[in-house]
């Protein structure tokens, strides 16, 4: 008997991330006000259909960067001012 055909399929690197570093983002310091710079990038999948690969066939966007904490894009003037940590 055929076993079922996975919707998603790994073709790539395996990376193993341990429990402790899932979420690395660290905590707003409001002492420091400082700006927590992030790029967000974003890769079509359709599971089912095709093996999904993060490479640039499959890349749609990219934008930033923004401040992970204050959600402002970068700026010279933006990234002068303190971080108000507030979205």
């Amino acid at each position: 008997m055929d076993e079922p055909k996975r919707a998603w399929t790994s073709t790539g690197q395996v990376v193993e991330i341990q429990k402790d570093q899932v979420d690395r983002v660290p905590d707003f310091d409001p002492r420091s006000g400082a700006h927590l710079w992030t790029w967000g990038v974003v890769f079509r999948a359709t599971p089912g259909v095709e093996t999904p690969m993060l490479d640039t066939e499959n890349l749609l966007l990219i934008t930033g960067p923004v401040c992970y904490y204050c959600e402002q894009p970068y700026s010279e003037r933006v990234a002068m001012r303190r971080c108000s940590g507030d979205p």
